[in-house]
């Protein structure tokens, strides 16, 4: 797959270390030309060093031939610009990082395909914990709509010690996975 990541902070760095070598063509636009530098020793990109909002940029990266654009910057109205843009070009798949999670609807409005913002993320994830304390980890799944859940049964619970079927059908979850002694069971 064809990846262009315009911004190299730590989510963008994060994200092109993650897809590197895993088949995909990546490239990445940073404005800082010292980031771009240190950037090119450590990932198996293309990486130019430019405005992601410029169409000589865009062309440089060749966005006619992206299959998906994701603009990361740490400025959402920079993201937001250079998403349409790419979108203008015929990208099939945009995602735009947003700041002020009042704007992630903005953005859906106007056809960028997936916004992120990565401290609503985060922010959701710290209260789960603290209102769930049982959980170890959890992941959401479909937008929202749905939550893996891993968690420790403690001795006093009223499911320790009892065998799936002995639970009953439940409505709100569904088991998907147990573990005795890190084992799956």
């Amino acid at each position: 797959m064809y990846i262009i990541i315009a911004g190299i902070g730590r989510l963008g760095f994060a994200l092109a270390k993650s897809l590197s070598g895993k088949n995909h063509d990546l490239v990445l636009i940073e404005a800082l030309k010292e980031v771009c530098e240190e950037v090119a020793c450590e990932i198996d990109a293309l990486v130019i060093n430019g405005d992601c909002t410029r169409i000589k940029t865009l062309e440089n990266a060749d966005i006619e031939s992206a299959d998906m654009f994701i603009a990361v910057t740490g400025q959402q109205e920079i993201n937001l610009m250079s998403a349409l843009l790419a979108k203008n070009y015929g990208v099939p798949k945009t995602i735009a990082r947003v700041r002020d999670p009042e704007y992630k609807e903005v953005f859906e409005n106007l056809n960028i395909d997936v916004v992120v913002s990565p401290e609503l993320v985060a922010a959701n994830y710290i209260e789960k914990l603290i209102n769930l304390p049982g959980i170890v980890d959890l992941t959401v799944i479909g937008k929202g709509d749905a939550e893996v859940l891993e968690l420790i049964i403690g001795e006093n619970s009223k499911v320790a010690n009892k065998h799936i079927k002995e639970l009953g059908r439940q409505k709100d979850y569904l088991i998907i996975a147990v573990y005795e002694d890190s084992e799956l069971a």
